[in-house]
């Protein structure tokens, strides 16, 4: 049955959910991981873990579908093509979706710590070329239907770094276009978003206000990442943002 969860929230919080929102929006078009932002502040305003992560889906929903849109009037993706992927994502999404929302809160904070600490490390690690390979660019390899069925399942349990998997799986077994690789990761994003944004929804575990508000911020930043280009010191001063949130959220949880 539909409940909603209730939560007080003062007022000036809502300012600071929707800047966070645009944030958010901005570095999940660009490369991914903005739900280190998000995540870590609707558990600060109130919502249990699993209700955050409901709650983050919504913006998460919109900002994808504002960039893909954005970079399909641009022909960065063969619409065609984008949806066959995305639907191999999608058995694994609502299997995800239904395990995020059962496994219980304790289980859930210490796996989103482990993501946590998992995600920020990366950040940081040097970044490898991609490696040579006989298969034509633009050809998918039979790896990649695979992995992202396993993509879907963690998209839809967690969401929280898909960005960066989806990345590094599409520039390795697709396209080595970076410009292709966002605009195909931010429709398949998108159309596996939605029936996990509503299997959370049907259990009770979304908090519509603020996921609303993080959302409207999330559309702006995403229509602001698809014209703009992080600069290689904006990119630092993200990560260093997005790690000492993730240090405090890390703390919160474990106590």
């Amino acid at each position: 049955m539909l409940t909603l969860p209730s939560l007080t929230t003062p007022w000036w919080l809502l300012p600071v959910l929707f800047s966070v929102g645009v944030g958010a929006g901005f570095i999940n078009v660009l490369a991914g991981a903005g739900s280190m932002l998000t995540l870590p502040v609707l558990i600060f305003v109130g919502l249990d873990p699993i209700t955050a992560n409901g709650t983050n889906r919504i913006g998460i929903f919109v900002e994808n579908v504002t960039a893909a849109r954005t970079f399909y009037h641009h022909n960065l993706v063969d619409l065609k093509t984008g949806v066959k992927l995305a639907l191999w994502t999608l058995p694994g999404a609502i299997l995800g979706a239904i395990a995020g929302v059962h496994i219980g809160n304790f289980w859930f904070q210490r796996i989103l710590v482990i993501v946590l600490a998992f995600s920020t490390a990366s950040l940081f690690s040097p970044k490898r070329a991609i490696e040579r390979s006989e298969r034509p660019d633009g050809v998918a390899s039979p790896w990649l239907y695979p992995t992202l069925l396993g993509l879907g399942f963690y998209g839809g349990f967690m969401q929280l770094g898909i960005g960066f998997l989806f990345i590094f799986a599409l520039r390795r077994l697709l396209t080595k276009n970076l410009a292709q690789v966002n605009a195909y990761k931010t429709l398949i994003i998108a159309l596996y978003t939605l029936p996990t944004t509503l299997i959370f929804a049907w259990m009770g575990q979304i908090h519509w206000g603020l996921g609303l508000v993080i959302a409207i911020g999330g559309m702006i930043g995403a229509r602001l990442a698809t014209g703009l280009t992080m600069s290689r010191r904006g990119e630092l001063w993200v990560k260093a943002m997005m790690a000492i949130t993730v240090l405090l959220m890390a703390a919160k949880l474990w106590e």
